[in-house]
């Protein structure tokens, strides 16, 4: 994939209704360039833009990160894992550990008696959990929202369905698919992603990880993570970061174009002084990277609808 179909697809990754001419303007080319690159990739199912409300939204208020070790042929554990819908991501990876994966649940019990079910998988040897603390990048960006004094209605919940179906639906097709005026699905949809209860984003179907080096960082730090969290900032294939509880203290996701860029990643994380501890993985396999959940559990207003 060249350079600037990657920056693209960073653009929409935070924005996925961003129009190709703000995409142009931003990376100094042309409207039609940016639509050469992308068009194919959406009609060939490789780039998806959806649309998600945020695990918080759900009532999903912990999240974490599971390393598990498996012994033998991981076939049968990564069914039993993909038939758990509280997993937004499974990938098999080369490291220490042979999957990692996100779950998102409604509580720590929640979360133990899940460790606990994949730890009775056969060939599963070990599972280690990671508490997210705080999560910092992500699919959803900026903190996690507080989803109190916002319920959502009807017209709301209608507009998130549409929008799961196709991220990039039109302001019209919304109107006319919750029964709103254009003006009301504009600002509905505006409130919802300002507020960031719903993010829309692309997400690459990246299946095999053949045209991919994604690798997973943890890092262990003595002290503040400020000039640690500065660096992973800086790196333009950033997908995620977060603060954990548990055996690192730091976990990310960072793309590379090629070995060298993630070499000299990991030399200015270890020179850094207060860094006591960096272990990586390559993510080799994508079985699921999906943020888009149903909405049936949704919080839901009192009342009349707002209009």
């Amino acid at each position: 994939m060249d350079p600037l179909t990657r920056k693209i697809i960073t653009i929409l990754r935070h924005n996925g209704r961003a129009s190709y001419a703000d995409i142009a303007r931003e990376l100094s080319t042309t409207r039609a360039n940016v639509a050469a690159r992308v068009n194919p990739l959406f009609h060939s199912g490789e780039l998806r833009v959806v649309a998600a409300p945020h695990p918080r939204v759900l009532g999903l208020c912990v999240s974490a990160h599971l390393s598990i070790r498996i012994k033998g042929d991981p076939r049968l554990v990564l069914q039993k894992l993909e038939a758990l819908d509280s997993l937004s991501l499974i990938t098999t990876v080369v490291g220490a550990y042979q999957v990692v994966a996100d779950t998102d649940v409604r509580d720590m019990d929640e979360l133990g008696q899940q460790v606990a079910m994949i730890r009775a998988i056969p060939h599963v040897t070990d599972v280690q959990v990671l508490i997210y603390r705080r999560v910092l990048s992500s699919f959803f960006p900026g903190p996690a929202p507080n989803a109190d004094p916002l319920a959502f209605d009807d017209y709301d919940i209608a507009i998130i369905k549409r929008l799961q179906q196709d991220g990039r639906a039109s302001y019209a097709d919304l109107a006319e698919n919750a029964g709103l005026s254009l003006s009301g699905s504009r600002t509905r949809l505006q409130r919802l992603l300002e507020s960031g209860l719903v993010q829309i984003g692309a997400i690459p179907q990246r299946g095999d990880m053949t045209d991919d080096l994604v690798f997973g960082i943890g890092v262990n730090v003595e002290g503040t993570v400020d000039r640690l969290v500065r660096l992973f900032r800086a790196q333009a294939g950033l997908e995620f970061i977060a603060s954990t509880v548990g055996r690192l203290d730091v976990v990310s996701t960072v793309s590379f174009t090629s070995l060298r860029d993630f070499n000299k990643l990991i030399e200015s994380i270890v020179k850094l002084p207060e860094v006591s501890y960096c272990e990586q993985w390559l993510h080799s396999r994508l079985l699921r990277e999906r943020y888009e959940r149903a909405v049936d559990s949704i919080l839901r207003s009192e009342g009349e609808p707002r209009r």
